[in-house]
């Protein structure tokens, strides 16, 4: 009788400790599952963290900056076009209408030949004309822009208001007419840093403390600056803008190779 009870507590024992076991093997099996887990989604975590800090390294090291001329061409377009050439920089020039000549069509010829964008800067630039109303201003940048094609074979896809696009004159009707000129294959473009070469009559140095002013601030700057007969200025200050930029690791580009096409908002 002793013998079979004490049997019985032997077998119930290891019945108990037999339990036990399986579940600690069910429980080693959930604790290695999870720890499995864990270690996957911290690989991942790792991975995606160092693409991420590599895609914000790329796009914060591509800086690219976009010259932009206005009121050309004229007699010292060709003169900003060999300071271009000599230091292997390319710009986009937005051109008047009624200065595309005869006289001036070669320089239009050299800006496509040596990688130049052009843009369309209206017909007439002038603003009791161009901005009488919107039907005006249209008129005015598709004559502007068939004289280009009819004299080089050459089609813009952009073009700059005069004053940019948030001048008053145009306050009543500028999202219709940049609506109409879209539809018509343009798009405007505007700048976030301006030489100011064309107000009063700045000096070389103030010309590129206007530039130096803003340039740091964007990685794709868009830098206003003019090619008119009167802005000699701009032509000594160019060399050192170019030089300024290439010294702070930035690349040239034209305006059709931005992320973006550079516009302002207007409320």
């Amino acid at each position: 009788m002793i013998y079979y009870i004490l049997i019985n507590v032997i077998l119930g024992f290891v019945k108990s400790y037999h339990i036990q076991i399986q579940c600690m093997v069910i429980s080693m099996k959930k604790i290695l599952i999870f720890s499995l887990n864990i270690i996957l989604f911290l690989c991942f975590f790792d991975v995606f963290a160092h693409a991420i800090k590599a895609f914000n390294k790329s796009v914060e090291e591509e800086k690219v900056v976009y010259l932009t001329f206005d009121d050309g061409p004229s007699i010292l377009t060709d003169k900003v076009l060999d300071i271009l050439k000599d230091n292997d920089v390319r710009a986009t020039f937005f051109l008047i209408g009624n200065q595309v000549n005869d006289r001036t069509l070669n320089m239009l010829i050299r800006m496509d030949k040596e990688g130049h964008q052009i843009g369309v800067h209206t017909y007439s630039h002038d603003a009791s004309t161009i901005y009488a109303d919107a039907d005006a201003y249209y008129r005015d940048i598709l004559k502007a822009e068939q004289t280009i094609i009819n004299r080089t074979g050459i089609v813009p896809v952009v073009y700059r208001f005069p004053y940019g696009s948030n001048n008053s004159y145009i306050m009543k009707y500028r999202k219709r007419i940049i609506r109409k000129l879209k539809n018509a294959g343009l798009n405007y473009c505007d700048w976030n840093v301006s030489g100011e070469d064309s107000i009063g009559n700045p000096s070389v140095s103030k010309i590129i403390s206007n530039v130096k002013s803003n340039y740091s601030r964007y990685n794709e700057p868009v830098v206003l600056l003019h090619d008119s007969a009167s802005n000699k200025e701009t032509i000594s200050a160019l060399p050192q803008i170019i030089k300024m930029y290439k010294d702070a690791g930035y690349k040239f580009g034209t305006i059709s190779e931005r992320s973006r096409i550079y516009q302002w908002r207007v409320q």
